[in-house]
């Protein structure tokens, strides 16, 4: 079902009770059913507690996985041009932006303006087309020259704070290693975390 939640390139659009309650409302002619809620992608931790209280117990996640991690890639593909020559660095981002303006088929009827602005929304839009590229050739080699680069040279805590702050807070108190593979997993169960603390009582 949709219940009045959504996303489109820089904006979501927040769950509301009140505009729900024709679909809630059925929920109480029909006992032991309940409803799987798409699109809530983004939504503030509150909104998800609200949405399994109204019923809507199965909360679809999609594009907000991969927006993280894209983030986390993104992050650490800067701190490898600090620390990595630049002629032996994975260049991420400039690999992902070549790819998608060859292969423009998963975004070109998403994507909409002048080139800035396309631009733009294939980096940073909450559609996240770039989703459809991570297993592409060329991409994935970056990844791992990224990986591999970053396997061998330590990060420093202030870079780790620079562009992965909430990563930072982890690292510095123990609770997290100050490795590639570790912060993206972490940044990734930071969108996760707020599915299961509404759901249910087990961490993730």
């Amino acid at each position: 079902m949709q219940p009045g939640v959504e996303f489109n390139i820089d904006r979501v659009i927040d769950y509301e009770p009140a505009r729900a309650v024709h679909l809630t409302g059925l929920l109480n002619e029909q006992a032991g059913l309940v409803y799987e809620a798409h699109s809530t992608d983004y939504q503030r931790p509150e909104a998800f507690r609200m949405l399994v209280r109204d019923g809507f117990a199965i909360l679809k996640v999609g594009p907000a996985l991969t927006f993280a991690m894209r983030e986390a890639l993104a992050a650490l593909s800067s701190i490898e041009t600090e620390l990595v020559p630049w002629g032996q660095s994975s260049q991420l981002m400039d690999v992902l932006e070549r790819v998608m303006r060859k292969q423009p088929r998963n975004w070109e009827d998403h994507y909409k303006g002048d080139e800035r602005s396309v631009s733009l929304q294939r980096r940073y839009s909450y559609s996240d087309r770039v989703r459809y590229y991570w297993d592409q050739p060329e991409v994935m080699e970056s990844v791992k020259t990224l990986m591999s680069n970053l396997s061998q040279t330590a990060i420093p805590e202030t870079m780790i704070s620079f562009y992965l702050p909430e990563q930072y807070r982890e690292v510095r108190a123990g609770r997290l290693k100050p490795e590639a593979h570790e912060m993206i997993i972490h940044r990734i169960r930071k969108v996760l975390r707020p599915y299961a603390d509404a759901c249910c009582t087990q961490k993730i």
